[in-house]
């Protein structure tokens, strides 16, 4: 994914903003970062992250995409409650 200058992007979203096509409002990178609208962030708050510059799935790639998240939410779920349960676990014997 190549970077993009932070003034580029962001006057790129200023573009996007003024089209018809909504703005992404959430994207798991293949970096491994997550990714967030960046429109309603002071350009200092915007200084040395990276940015992600998004496109329309097809109705076939949503569907598919649709699959994965649900498969993700209930894996990120399971990893949560796991995690809550050690930190309670770890309160306790203090």
């Amino acid at each position: 994914m190549p970077r993009v200058p932070l003034e580029a992007g962001v006057s790129a979203k200023r573009e996007q903003a003024k089209s018809d096509e909504l703005p992404t409002e959430l994207c798991f990178g293949t970096d491994g970062c997550i990714y967030v609208n960046a429109e309603g962030l002071d350009p200092e708050k915007l200084a040395s992250r990276k940015m992600f510059h998004g496109y329309a799935m097809t109705a076939e790639e949503a569907k598919v995409a649709v699959k994965e998240i649900h498969r993700l939410a209930f894996n990120v779920t399971v990893s949560v409650q796991e995690v809550m349960r050690q930190r309670r676990a770890r309160k306790k014997r203090r």
